[in-house]
């Protein structure tokens, strides 16, 4: 295995333009007829709900945004497919919700009363992309073999934007994409699939689904953080960890309400919002591109929701690295290194290529989370000192014990939080109480109510009886009373989603501060292999699509 990682130092990834454009979601009538156009960035757009109740309009909108920006980040001559939902059916799948849409006062007492208001609100249209196919596991597997009639060297970008769920009890970061039909890939499935491509592919992910950041392992074999690292250089950005829900799926049709990571992500590549707002690009490090970790930097940033966002390198350095200085962290490479090495290979090589000493550190010299902060900016990349000091500057932190501050902060949000909280669940009880009170009266006058699909509630609904309806239903103002304490729970849900989003900021910062402390300790815990391989993550994370497309991957910073 080692005799792969080692032959990855020696290779240089080779990206050309192609001489061609295509519009939109425009597709070439198969792979292999765009391998003469010398093609080498293939991209997916994939994505989608799971039926059409989970089909949000927000997520059509994000393909939508996403191929309008295509020429303004570098890739208007490159190669797409749009997998989603259900492709070219004409059934209807897209949810979507009009602000003007109107419910009647009789339709939503009996709602509130006897049934459910979910999705009360909600209309239903087929899609408008003209995708290639369905968001189905046989669709990405055609695409995935039509790419290995690609250049060997081509780099495969997949964009993900639909819905996620949870990995298990024993395998948590085995998460997975919901795909049409309630189909599912997990992380492990995922990673299998990027096998069946040559190893000297690359594979970039963009995924912004519920708990997106466990397919951050497919830096491993089986997508398993427990296993090696796989010889494919891979690297991702992910709206959140692997066991958050994300922002971002909503049937409002408002794009200006939108709040998810992709939004953030292709705005600050484009410098341009999904609704033509022109923002500052985020060019950390002055060299006039923009590369897409520094994308990813603007989103933890700028970005107003819960999500945590993660990049496979975070997830790397989780895996190799260590926040604690250990006694034998300076010590002469171990048995269980020298074992790695095959048999076969040339092993003098092979050692001569690893480290057999570390560098030594005192206590004194180790950067510890809780270390002062100018002490960690000063071992931070341009990246990570901007998401501290401009995550700093959002939360008002000021002291030199940063991470301490940030600790301070969560729990002072979340005793707000729960405090709210018990203030909301004193407002649901009595909203309880009416409701019961209000149900009874109209069970009374409407036996029928017990079953809403019976024939005499059509009846009901109507003009003349749905007067008598609203009246029955507002003796003593209880109808009144009741819609009033639905929007003060709403509102004090909204007080406490606020102070979570600001609960999150200091999650984010305490995060990219032991990025930076696990960063500043690998190369005293790993070998020089495991150093160079973060550094293949690296290059890949820290490329602007420009730098890809002209075969000038650039180093970590």
């Amino acid at each position: 295995m080692i005799s792969n990682f080692i032959n990855l130092n020696f290779f240089l990834l080779i990206v050309g333009q192609v001489a061609f454009s295509l519009n939109d979601n425009s597709e070439p009538s198969s792979y292999a007829d765009a391998v003469s156009t010398n093609r080498n960035i293939n991209i997916l757009v994939w994505g989608g709900g799971y039926s059409p109740l989970g089909n949000q309009i927000s997520l059509e909108s994000n393909v939508r945004y996403f191929h309008r920006i295509k020429n303004k980040i570098g890739l208007e001559k490159f190669t797409s497919r749009t997998l989603f939902a259900d492709g070219v059916n004409k059934a209807r799948d897209i949810q979507f919700r009009d602000p003007n849409f109107v419910v009647s006062e009789a339709n939503l007492i009996i709602a509130e009363m006897f049934g459910s208001t979910r999705g009360l609100y909600n209309q239903y249209r087929d899609n408008l992309l003209n995708a290639y196919g369905s968001s189905s596991e046989n669709e990405l597997d055609k695409w995935l073999n039509d790419l290995n009639s690609t250049p060997q060297n081509s780099i495969n970008i997949i964009y993900f934007t639909g819905h996620g769920g949870k990995g298990d009890k024993k395998t948590p970061h085995n998460t997975s994409t919901h795909l049409w039909n309630n189909q599912k890939v997990k992380v492990s499935e995922l990673t299998d699939k990027l096998d069946s491509l040559p190893e000297t592919q690359s594979v970039i992910l963009i995924m912004v689904q519920c708990y997106s950041g466990g397919f951050a392992n497919f830096i491993f074999n089986h997508g398993n953080p427990k296993k090696e690292l796989h010889p494919q250089t891979r690297a991702g950005f992910f709206a959140t960890t692997h066991d958050r829900v994300a922002a971002g799926c909503t049937p409002d049709i408002r794009e200006a309400n939108y709040q998810e990571y992709s939004t953030k992500f292709w705005e600050a590549l484009c410098g341009e919002s999904r609704i033509g707002q022109k923002i500052q690009k985020p060019d950390y490090n002055g060299d006039q591109l923009i590369s897409l970790s520094e994308a990813h930097a603007y989103v933890v940033i700028n970005s107003n929701t819960v999500d945590i966002p993660v990049k496979t390198s975070d997830i790397f350095l989780r895996k190799f690295s260590t926040f604690e200085l250990s006694k034998d962290s300076n010590v002469s490479l171990n048995k269980s290194e020298l074992a790695r090495i095959d048999d076969k290979t040339d092993s003098a090589h092979l050692i001569n290529s690893l480290d057999f000493t570390k560098p030594q550190v005192s206590e004194k010299e180790w950067l510890f989370c809780t270390s002062p902060i100018s002490k960690i900016l000063s071992h931070a990349s341009k990246n990570s000192k901007t998401i501290i000091v401009s995550l700093s500057k959002r939360l008002g932190l000021i002291g030199d014990d940063r991470f301490d501050e940030a600790d301070k902060k969560i729990n002072e949000y979340k005793k707000k939080r729960d405090e709210l909280s018990k203030t909301k669940k004193q407002k649901e009880d009595e909203c309880k109480q009416l409701k019961n009170k209000i149900k009874e009266r109209l069970r009374t006058e409407w036996p029928e109510l017990a079953n809403t699909q019976h024939p005499k509630v059509d009846e009901i609904k109507k003009s003349v009886t749905s007067l008598k309806l609203i009246s029955t239903s507002n003796q003593d103002s209880q109808w009144d009373n009741f819609k009033k304490l639905k929007k003060q729970i709403a509102t004090i849900e909204n007080e406490r989603f606020t102070l979570e989003k600001n609960q999150v900021l200091a999650l984010r910062l305490k995060y990219a501060i032991e990025n930076v402390v696990l960063k500043n300790a690998l190369p005293y815990v790993a070998d020089r292999f495991t150093c160079q391989k973060l550094r293949d993550i690296e290059s890949l994370e820290n490329s602007s699509f420009e730098q890809l497309k002209n075969q000038d991957l650039k180093i970590s910073d």
